[in-house]
């Protein structure tokens, strides 16, 4: 896979047409309630409901299975995330999203939503949901889950597109949430991750990562991101996250102001002698050229302590046994939901 310049610029101007026609016709009809109440439904609700209407029957579709579609090693991906569950999602918030948030003019769609910029927690539950959705064993092939969040997600998508558009977006940047910003946040789920848990000392086999691969790759096509731009394997997935990054990532505010929310979060959660470490702990995981793009400057005794801790929890993960990683990643998550939402944990 060896995709230009010129080409990525053109995906820089495409979104997902068939979401972006559907939410454009049901605004212009005057339907956008009718779409937020349906948005807000949970999918059980939603995998109940007949499809009576076009919001519904898109919820409820799936693109055709590509010429390399497996289910048995979409399975044995979503089997990788059951096994390291609780590591994974800690490092989709300690690394995944800051690292996305590094990639500029595409964090600014990002910025220019004030649900995102200004309520940093409700995103984190929402990727959180979404990765659970489509990464739980079973959910892409013996349940709806999977794909109703993932249908959900390219509305969600759509309709950021519409507002963004509307107001102070200059055209030189692209379309919002566009094809390789999609691209870019497929990566940083996929690839990203999977460097991230080498790095705390968790040893896959080859077969391991590269069915993990392949889980973001299936989810990544049914979030109509253009085929070429989903990487069959580890190393093509590696080139095209550099490629990308050397053409996006660089300082800018919207990078550093989504960065600070987002740790400030983090840090009102924490217990404080933990909080104190939070911004070390994002820096050792991005590494110092990321973390300077999104303004983590460095603080020389709390980075020795946190390189220090990290290093021995990887030398300790390389010969413990993982067990219940996905049961603990739900309490985790039930805890959160609790937090941002106020309801009862289950």
């Amino acid at each position: 896979m060896k995709l230009t310049d010129q080409y990525l610029d053109k995906q820089r101007k495409a979104g997902d047409m068939p979401a972006d026609k559907l939410v454009s016709n049901l605004f212009s009809e005057g339907r956008q309630s009718e779409l937020y109440h349906l948005l807000q439904n949970s999918d059980t609700e939603l995998a109940d409901k007949t499809p009576v209407s076009p919001i519904l029957d898109f919820l409820h579709s799936r693109k055709k299975n590509p010429s390399w579609y497996d289910a048995s090693r979409l399975l044995c991906g979503q089997q990788v995330f059951g096994r390291y569950a609780e590591e994974i999602m800690m490092l989709l918030g300690a690394k995944s999203l800051p690292y996305c948030y590094a990639a500029s003019p595409g964090n600014k769609a990002l910025y220019a939503s004030e649900k995102m910029r200004k309520n940093s927690a409700k995103r984190l539950l929402d990727t959180a949901n979404f990765v659970i959705a489509v990464a739980t064993p079973g959910s892409l092939t013996e349940t709806t889950t999977g794909q109703l969040q993932i249908n959900r997600t390219r509305l969600v998508h759509a309709i950021a597109r519409y507002y963004v558009l509307k107001g102070e977006w200059d055209p030189a940047w692209g379309s919002p949430v566009n094809q390789e910003d999609m691209a870019g946040t497929n990566l940083a789920f996929s690839v990203v991750v999977l460097i991230g848990l080498a790095e705390t000392g968790i040893q896959l086999t080859e077969q391991e990562r590269e069915d993990f691969m392949y889980l973001w790759r299936y989810i990544g096509y049914q979030l109509n991101i253009n085929n070429r731009l989903l990487p069959e394997d580890f190393k093509e997935a590696y080139a095209l996250a550099n490629k990308i990054k050397k053409r996006n990532f660089k300082v800018s505010e919207e990078g550093i102001v989504l960065t600070r929310e987002l740790l400030n979060y983090y840090r009102s959660v924490t217990p404080p002698e933990q909080a104190r470490f939070i911004d070390s702990q994002v820096r050792y995981y991005l590494g110092r050229e990321i973390a300077g793009y999104v303004g983590l400057q460095t603080d020389p005794i709390s980075d020795s302590i946190q390189a220090l801790i990290s290093e021995v929890t990887a030398i300790r993960n390389i010969f413990k046994v993982h067990l219940n990683s996905y049961q603990r990643m739900l309490r985790n998550h039930q805890q959160l939901k609790s937090l941002i939402t106020g309801s009862t944990p289950a």
